[in-house]
């Protein structure tokens, strides 16, 4: 009987399987060997280029932490027109973003059977496996660093003006300036972190040329008078006189600019003894009173009327609780603490100086801008009164140390208006009529002390009588 043959593919087939086994077995023996510490991370395994094979969670991240806080502690150095300005990147609360690479890194070669594990640690041993760090930081205080910090480094424009020098008007130049394009330069330092992963982080600020409100031209043009007024006040009453005097001397020379506000009380303010100012007599409640610095309404009266003549925008304007013997109804301006004031507004686009001073008994001031009225344009200004109110009977007070045939008047009386004011302007042999303001002026009886004690005696006459005491004459109104 013929041997059956054994098949011809028997020897290579335990080949096969020996090699398998073999391979098994060293794959077993590696990976028994060669296990990966659950709490450890695998070899070749990088975050942001920093080796942490090996490393515990912990220590990688406190790896991570000290890459980012190299990065975050880089300086940012800004040119504002040569002028650096510097801050760095932990003031923008640079910092790495929310991830999980730690975490993905810890699972490497631990998330399946021996063999595919054993694969993959073999692979990243052989390759490696690397994870990026994205940054992010606040824009908000990148745009806050450049408004505050670089634009306190552009250069300001200079507005040419208008001063006095020893009574002359002189004229001072212009300068140009630079401004910083705040989002220009924002965008410009983003690109610079963006492009610069290591060292400092230098940039130029974006500025734009700025140009000045007032040119030296524009400026030279404040030369004409546009409007004047004077009034007149006592000379005997001392202190109201140098109440006056320091007022107009606060508010001589003073240039408004095209567009500002000029106020009377905050240019004189404050009235103290310190600032030059007496007690002097002024209304107050419907009394005439000693108060510091009374008189200087008389001071905001006077620049009032200067300023209509002048035609520019009457921006606040108040009347007296009592009419004033100075001008006529309506035609005044009061001061009174921080709720009566004269503000006016340069409405041009020329700068306006004024001018003024007091003494002889005379209050003046003139107002300089550029004269663009035509020649044949008159202005008048015209009080027209409504109504009178009669001061009504004396408000008496007894005094009894006095005998029944004293008496003094120690305030006069006071009429009471209701007035407007008209501006009349003539042009082309045409007139127009304009109301300017209303008033109202309260009226106030005299104020009279007589006494109410017991009749004296009439001395016997001297061989020399005294000559009777000169009549008082009631406080100046303000």
């Amino acid at each position: 009987m013929r041997r059956k043959e054994r098949p011809h593919y028997l020897p290579a087939f335990l080949v096969i399987l020996i090699m398998i086994m073999l391979i098994v077995s060293y794959v077993l023996v590696f990976y028994m060997n060669h296990k990966p510490d659950p709490n450890r991370i695998i070899n070749g395994v990088y975050i942001a280029g920093i080796d942490v094979s090996g490393k515990t969670a912990e220590e990688a991240q406190a790896l991570v932490a000290g890459y980012e806080q190299t990065k975050s502690d880089r300086p940012i150095r800004v040119d504002v027109n040569g002028k650096i300005v510097e801050t760095n990147l932990k003031d923008l609360d640079y910092r790495i973003e929310e991830n999980d690479v730690i975490d993905q890194a810890m699972k490497l070669g631990k998330g399946g059977n021996i063999f595919t594990d054993y694969v993959e640690i073999k692979r990243i041993e052989a390759e490696h496996q690397s994870y990026d760090l994205t940054f992010t930081y606040s824009e908000a205080k990148l745009s806050k660093f450049v408004k505050k910090k670089c634009g306190k480094k552009a250069k300001k424009p200079k507005d040419a003006t208008v001063k006095l020098v020893d009574g002359q008007i002189k004229y001072t130049k212009s300068k140009q300036g630079l401004s910083v394009d705040v989002d220009a330069t924002v965008e410009e330092i983003k690109k610079k972190i963006e492009t610069t992963p290591e060292g400092d982080i230098e940039a130029v600020a974006v500025t734009q040329v700025k140009e000045p409100k007032v040119s030296e031209e524009t400026a030279r043009r404040c030369k004409d008078k546009i409007g004047t007024f004077s009034t007149t006040y006592s000379q005997g009453n001392v202190t109201r006189s140098k109440n006056l005097a320091n007022a107009a001397r606060l508010i001589n020379g003073s240039v408004v600019l095209p567009g500002e506000t000029f106020s009377v009380h905050d240019t004189i303010s404050p009235l103290t003894e310190e600032n030059g100012y007496f007690p002097a007599p002024s209304y107050n409640k419907g009394e005439v009173v000693d108060s510091i610095g009374g008189g200087v309404c008389q001071v905001s009266t006077t620049l009032y009327n200067a300023v209509l003549r002048a035609e520019l925008e009457v921006v606040e304007r108040s009347p007296h609780s009592m009419a004033v013997t100075y001008v006529k109804p309506s035609m005044d301006a009061a001061i009174a603490g921080d709720y009566k004031d004269f503000k006016f507004r340069n409405d041009t686009d020329v700068p306006i100086l004024i001018r003024g001073g007091a003494g002889g008994g005379t209050i003046w001031f003139t107002v300089y801008g550029a004269e663009t009225r035509p020649s044949d344009r008159t202005i008048e200004f015209v009080s027209e009164v409504l109504k009178k109110i009669e001061p009504g009977e004396d408000k008496v007070t007894l005094d009894p140390s006095q005998p029944p045939t004293y008496e003094k008047v120690t305030q006069s009386a006071h009429i009471g208006y209701q007035a407007v004011l008209w501006k009349i302007v003539t042009q082309n042999g045409k007139k127009t009529k304009k109301q300017i303001n209303s008033s109202s002026y309260k009226a106030s009886p005299r104020f009279v002390t007589r006494g109410s004690g017991k009749p004296v005696a009439t001395p016997k006459p001297t061989k020399k009588p005294s000559a009777p005491a000169e009549p008082v004459d009631p406080p100046e109104e303000d």
